[in-house]
């Protein structure tokens, strides 16, 4: 029997380390081509852009390409040679999170120093002639292999004391800081990261999270391997090795979309060629997933519309971006999971709708994207706004303090709309009542006065039936009379004409598994 078992565990162990082995994915033929070789894929925070190195050049040359994609990758393009020459670093580039900036390395003149930082952004399908960033980014020294922050106000870089065409020597990683529009003094990350010679910083989407190259840590496999750090309390972990990438070769050039879960290598293909595979990141290693949320504001006649854009992270009180759209009215911004979060899109006029949405990314699946158009306009009759951001209390009509923005909005908007009445509606879809107080959500009480039959005893004995008058208690959870209340108290306080506000209030049982939902709108009705 022992034999048996001893077996049986021999027979199990290649299905175990097969087990154990990172998964990969092939990226399609569009972009792996069998008779060329690929290398150092860097893939936009959205996942929708990529660059790459190919030998696909004259005689086999090293040549730098972009693909894009909606759904399926396109036909990858080589970049043109006003940033693709032979003065360029050649893995020395990044791209932003949509993938219309093209950072790079570059020696070829104006520059500051040796290599310096470029940038050019991608105009319909033609890119931009290249901007260098100047100091204080770029210095005498030569700088290189940037990464850009999800919200662009981050930039990661090395400065290295040796650097040519093809490798650098001697490099300390930096950060700058976006301050209105113009990147602020360089800062040197700690001594745990930078131990003699690290290169290629990765900023992941989430801004918290660092992969780097080194090759003088304690734990390298050999040549340059991979490490990641994290930002935590505003400190930089010591790194840890990415083990389940590194080889004895030189581990450098990698990167990852904001959902987190892949990583952008070259590996040998089947015909021993190179190719751009997809390594699944063991769950210790991954950043937090990033949601993107895009789209357009627009005027009422559909026309892009100025407007400003916040982002507040509700947990924490505290705003993570601040924003306007571009020229043509689309958006896009990066939401970290864990956390409660509140989109705010205000006009520029007082007599303009507005538009708040709140996210819960907190459960345990957060999707990739959400596409959120909205429309900002003069109020007519009939128009809802949904007033997602009002809330109230646990189990009360209280207002939580983060409606205290919506209410004021609200209110601005009421003012400014003097020629139109607005209904304040409440309603709820989870109406309970019971007898008993079996819920502490069951905070509303009705008192009946109920007649009921009872038995007797008169004066000689006798038993008879009299009619007597019983209080009978229902307890329920339907506080909609109160909350609408609530808000329209708080609009007359506030100066709104109360001769121009009604209220409208309903509650009904949820289906059966279907949560609590309470909904809150303003509705515009003609004088």
């Amino acid at each position: 029997m022992k034999k048996l078992i001893g077996m049986l565990l021999l027979l199990a162990l290649p299905a175990a380390t097969l087990w154990a082995q990172a998964k990969t994915r092939r990226l399609p033929g569009i972009i792996n081509h069998p008779s060329l070789n690929l290398f150092d894929p860097y893939i936009s925070h959205d996942g929708n852009a990529l660059l790459f190195i190919s030998d696909n050049g004259e005689d086999g040359a090293l040549t730098l390409s972009y693909t894009s994609r909606e759904n399926d990758w396109t036909e990858p393009v080589t970049i043109p040679k006003n940033i693709n020459h032979r003065l360029v670093y050649l893995r020395g580039f990044g791209l932003n999170a949509d993938g219309k900036k093209l950072f790079y390395t570059s020696t070829k003149s104006p520059v500051v120093g040796g290599y310096d930082i470029m940038v050019s952004e991608l105009k319909g399908t033609t890119w931009a002639e290249p901007q260098n960033l100047m100091l204080p980014v770029n210095t005498k020294s030569n700088e290189g292999c940037p990464s850009i922050s999800a919200d662009e106000t981050t930039l990661y870089f090395m400065r290295c004391e040796k650097m040519d065409q093809s490798k650098a020597d001697g490099c300390k990683l930096f950060y700058s800081k976006k301050i209105n529009g113009q990147w602020g003094e360089p800062v040197e990350l700690p001594a745990n990261i930078n131990t003699g010679n690290s290169q290629t910083p990765r900023i992941m989407a989430d801004g918290e999270t660092l992969i780097f190259s080194s090759n003088k840590m304690a734990s390298s496999k050999g040549g340059m391997d991979l490490y990641l750090t994290r930002l935590v309390n505003g400190k930089w972990s010591d790194p840890v090795p990415m083990d389940f990438v590194n080889t004895e070769k030189d581990d450098q050039f990698v990167s990852v979309a904001a959902l987190g879960r892949y990583l952008l290598k070259e590996a040998p293909g089947p015909r021993k060629n190179s190719e751009i595979v997809e390594f699944l990141i063991p769950q210790e290693l991954r950043p937090k997933g990033m949601m993107k949320v895009e789209g357009k504001i627009t005027d009422a006649a559909n026309a892009p519309t100025a407007a400003y854009i916040d982002i507040t992270d509700l947990d924490q009180n505290k705003r993570v971006y601040s924003g306007r759209p571009l020229a043509d009215g689309s958006y896009q911004v990066y939401l970290r999971e864990g956390s409660h979060y509140e989109l705010s899109i205000d006009p520029e006029q007082s007599n303009i709708t507005y538009f708040t949405k709140r996210f819960d990314l907190t459960t345990d699946k957060t999707p990739q994207k959400e596409k959120v158009n909205v429309t900002l306009k003069q109020p007519a009759a009939g128009d809802e706004l949904v007033l997602d951001a009002v809330t109230f209390k646990p189990n009360s009509s209280e207002f939580e303090a983060s409606s205290m923005t919506a209410l004021k909005k609200l209110t601005r908007l009421v003012k400014a709309n003097p020629s139109l009445k607005f209904e304040i509606q409440v309603m709820l879809k989870g109406y309970q009542q019971d007898t008993v107080k079996s819920d502490p959500d069951l905070t509303e009480m009705i008192i009946d006065s109920v007649a009921t039959q009872v038995t007797a005893t008169d004066s000689l004995g006798q038993l008879y039936q009299k009619e007597v008058m019983i209080a009978r208690t229902t307890y329920h959870n339907d506080r909609t009379p109160l909350e609408a209340q609530q808000i329209t108290d708080y609009l007359i306080a506030q100066g709104a004409d109360a001769g121009k506000l009604t209220m409208f209030v309903n509650a009904i049982p949820a289906a059966p598994e279907e949560p609590k939902k309470l909904t809150v709108k303003a509705v515009a009705r003609a004088k």
